[in-house]
Parts: C-alpha cells; structure tokens; sequence
C-alpha cells in the first residue's frame, strides 16, 4: 500500500494533472485539507504562529500539480480555512486594524505570485517534456535509418564480393561490431558508451569464461567508443584466428585505468602459440596507428611466447579542462591552437594528412 501511494505521487508529481479536471480540483482540496491540518498541530505548539503561513504551500503544490484553476480554489479554501477556523478573536471587530489587513493583502498577493510562477514552470517544464518526446521520436528514427544501412551496406557487400568469403565475413563482422556500439550509444542519446559494456559484447560469441576483466568502469564519448569497438574487434579475430583464442586453453586478461582523463588499457593473452610479427600491416595495424594520433596516445606491441600483449595509451576527448598533449613534441599544447578537424575526430577511418 505505501508503495503504491509513493509510486502514484511521484507519477502525479512528474506528470501531473489535467487543468480544471475533477482530478486536479480535488487535488486542491486535499493540500487545503492537509495545510488545515498541519495549522491545527502547529497551533497547539504556538497559538500564535501566523495564520495563512500553511496555505502558501498548499496553493504551490496545488499549482504545479493541477494548474492555475487548482491553485486559485486551493488559495480561496486556504483563506476561507484560516478566517473561520483561525483568526483571533478580535479579527471580527470592526473596522479592521491595519495589520489585519495587510495580512490578508500579503496572502492574496503572494498567492498571485505562487501561481503565476508556477503556472510559468509547469509550460516550461511542458515544453521541455514535447522537445524530450520529439528528441526521442527523432533517435529512434535515426536508430532505424542506421540499422537499415548497415544493413543495405552488408547486402551491397554480400552481392560483391560473392565469391570472396573470408573478405566478405571479415568487412560484415568489422560492421556487426560497428552496429553493436551505436545499440550502446543510443542508451546515452550519442553521448557515451560503456567501455565494459563494449568489451562484453564483443566478447559474447567466445564464452565469457575465457575473458578476464580488471578495472572500473568508463564512459568512452562517442567517437572513442566507436574506435575502441573496432579495435577490439580486430584484436580478438586476430586472437581467434592466430593467438590464444585459437587454443583451447588460451585466455585473454584486459586491463585498464583511467587516470585524470589518460585511458590505458592492456590487452594480455595467454595460453596460446608464440605470437609472431605481422610480415605486413593490415586493417588493424593501421586502425591503431590511425587512432592513436587521432587521440593523441600511443600503442605498443609485444609479441611473446603464449600470445600477443598490447598497451593502449589514449585521451579521452570531450573534456575541455584536460590538458592536451601534442603526440609529436610530447609537451603540453595550448588549448588555444588548432585541434585536429572534427571529421577526423569523430571518424577512426578518415585519412590523415
């Protein structure tokens, strides 16, 4: 029962009530009722506590909740209430005194402004909840519009290279992973993606029995998020095709820090055959090269006995108060001088020049 009411308030708290509905005017008179009350317990500490000081509430809750109708009857119940119920003795003599009437201007004055405000915050607060609907009608169509390319680009892929089928499901799987990483952004409307999250799924058609993960959880921006989806790709096909994913005892230890804004992550396998260095750079070689400079890091490779080790060294972007590091010089670069462009930013595969 008390969860049902606490959930029922918040609902009618967030969304509220229609103006001028049976609803919203017998929701001002519960606050009325409840200010009532809340007066008579407050009178019998202090008789002499101020009269309409409950009411001021009850017309703003009212207000916000039920509109501008529910706080005008919330106010008039109010002054009703307190005349009847609470004024001194002497409040019926007439004339009345100057203080007497100065109180009730002040409570009639103050609940025009209680519901003008309020009244100005729930159009505000509607707006923003239309724009929000709109936004989302709007991602979700862009979600759809995405998927469809992806989709149309796979088949546009799957017809021409028919014939070349490890070329073909390596460029599907690099978009699958590509995919997978949007499902993840659009949880955070664009704006990040969980590094553990992007891990797991790419991890999910091995066995999560033969990963280990060691560290904190960290927000990756969208343009990280994105590359680090696709290294992550290449490195495990790379570990399924030659490294310790190709044994079945191999396993692989990913590890990483996130240390005033610099990600580094370990990527360590083991129990597979000797690593041994590529005779030429392909698609994943050049993704890392691509990327490091393009967030101003560095990797470095290590082929040992059992599987291949690698460090990734990166700055997370989107942090205006981090200081930049210039990959050339290693000093610290002003954040007045030229960033790189933001079509490199955001894309891990525009060219460099």
């Amino acid at each position: 029962m008390v969860g049902w009411a606490s959930n029922r308030w918040h609902s009618i708290w967030h969304l509220g009530l229609t103006p001028r509905s049976g609803a919203a005017l017998l929701f001002a008179v519960a606050c009325v009722g409840i200010a009532t009350a809340f007066r008579i317990v407050l009178g019998r500490i202090s008789p002499d506590s101020a009269v309409f000081a409950p009411y001021y509430s009850a017309t703003l809750v009212a207000a916000l909740v039920g509109g501008a109708e529910s706080g005008t009857l919330a106010a008039g119940l109010g002054a009703l209430a307190a005349y009847y119920l609470f004024v001194p003795e002497d409040w019926g003599l007439a004339p009345f005194r100057l203080e007497q009437l100065v109180s009730l201007v002040l409570y009639g004055t103050s609940s025009v402004v209680i519901i003008w405000a309020a009244q100005g915050y729930r159009g505000l607060l509607q707006r923003l909840r239309a724009t929000e609907a709109t936004r989302e009608l709007l991602n979700r169509e862009l979600v759809h519009r995405i998927k469809n390319i992806l989709a149309n680009v796979q088949g546009i892929i799957g017809q021409t290279l028919v014939d070349q089928t490890i070329i073909r499901n390596a460029i599907n799987d690099r978009i699958t992973a590509l995919g997978a990483t949007h499902d993840l952004l659009v949880k955070s409307n664009w704006h990040s993606a969980s590094l553990r999250e992007i891990l797991t799924h790419e991890f999910a058609p091995y066995g999560f029995s033969r990963f280990h993960l060691h560290g904190s959880d960290v927000d990756c921006p969208s343009a990280l998020a994105v590359f680090l989806a696709l290294v992550v790709h290449e490195l495990t096909t790379n570990a399924v095709k030659y490294g310790a994913l190709s044994n079945p005892d191999g396993r692989i230890d990913i590890a990483w820090t996130d240390l005033s804004g610099q990600l580094t992550l370990d990527w360590i396998e083991s129990g597979g055959p000797e690593s041994m260095a590529p005779t030429r750079e392909g698609f994943g070689t050049k993704l890392l090269r691509s990327g490091v400079r393009q967030f101003r890091g560095t990797v470095d490779w290590s082929f040992r006995q059992g599987g291949l080790r690698c460090r990734l060294s990166l700055l997370l972007p989107n942090d205006p108060e981090r200081e930049i590091v210039d990959p050339d010089t290693r000093q610290p670069r002003a954040r007045g001088e030229a960033q790189p462009s933001l079509a490199k930013a955001n894309n891990p595969l525009a060219p460099q020049i």
